[in-house]
């Protein structure tokens, strides 16, 4: 069966198109047919404001109806659509779902932080297979608006927190000078692991299996790897060890923007947020040492289209 998802996220919109195994369902092994990705940063000005811009919603709005027309060409049976922390954090969030329904043709699911955390856990753990199948597992998503983190042994999730900050927030608060200054930083390091301390107190000390999703990680597993494109089996599964991970968060952090948007992996639309996104892994690995933080490519949407997947066969 061939399902999809259209993730709303604080700084992109992303689509995936996916063939399931009926025989093994939701939970079985997906065939991506197509990926597509579009800045939209619906956060942007979210923190001063508490709104969402009509510009962005109308933009998102289409964008979504675009890839909703381009899931249908290639033979989606059902597709879902799933909005997280900008839209579900925005005084206006009901009016900016309305607009992508209304322009899409289909209904605008905000998630929970809790929806949130569960879909990208659990897509992470299937997606990596066999190494994470037994493994006790902290799983860690950096979004615009926010960030999810969910500890677990294999499948079965454990406790799990939705952190009130993002790339986007975290950047439109505190990194003003190109680069960001020493005292930008540590302002910026000081907020991150205060909300760390508080919200992952009951968290595993340690753990042997650390994974993370997002933009902002597969960034720094495609400079790792010495990517010149973005290629998805190439990152998935690909071990960040500390030492290389700390200097990739520092290269970042000195270079200025013009320097990041013509890094190959970066580009203009993470550029300016992809320093406050690495400070935040680095955080989250001190807080979660491991051997490496690994990188997943199969976060929300890919949980999204499992969700679609096993409501297409439950009403068949």
């Amino acid at each position: 069966m061939r399902v999809a998802a259209i993730d709303i996220g604080s700084n992109s919109i992303r689509l995936l198109v996916a063939e399931v195994d009926e025989r093994e369902g939701p939970d079985g092994a997906l065939e991506t047919v197509a990926r597509a990705g579009e800045v939209c940063r619906l956060a942007r000005g979210l923190d001063r404001a508490g709104i969402i811009e009509e510009e962005l919603a109308q933009r998102v709005g289409g964008l979504a109806a675009g890839f909703v027309r381009r899931a249908r060409s290639l033979g989606a049976k059902h597709i879902v659509i799933g909005a997280t922390a900008a839209i579900r954090n925005a005084r206006n969030g009901a009016e900016v779902a309305g607009i992508v329904e209304r322009r899409s043709g289909l209904p605008v699911r905000i998630l929970t932080g809790e929806d949130e955390a569960q879909l990208v856990y659990r897509s992470v753990i299937l997606g990596l297979g066999r190494s994470a199948a037994r493994s006790a597992c902290v799983v860690f998503d950096i979004g615009g608006g926010s960030t999810e983190v969910v500890s677990g042994v294999g499948a079965q999730t454990g406790r799990w927190a939705s952190l009130p900050f993002g790339a986007v927030s975290l950047t439109e608060r505190f990194l003003h000078s190109d680069p960001p200054g020493p005292g930008e930083i540590l302002a910026l390091e000081a907020e991150v692991r205060a909300e760390i301390m508080h919200h992952c107190a009951l968290m595993p000390e340690k753990v042997p299996l650390l994974v993370g999703v997002g933009g902002t990680v597969t960034v720094l597993a495609s400079m790792d790897r010495q990517l010149e494109n973005y290629d998805p089996a190439l990152l998935e599964g690909w071990p960040i060890r500390p030492e290389r991970l700390s200097g990739l968060v520092e290269r970042l952090s000195r270079s200025c923007y013009q320097d990041r948007r013509g890094f190959s992996t970066v580009g203009e639309g993470r550029a300016d947020i992809v320093v406050a996104g690495a400070l935040v892994v680095a955080l989250l690995f001190g807080r979660f040492p491991s051997a490496a933080l690994v990188c997943s490519t199969q976060g929300l949407r890919y949980g999204l289209v499992r969700m679609a997947a096993g409501e297409y066969l439950d009403r068949r």
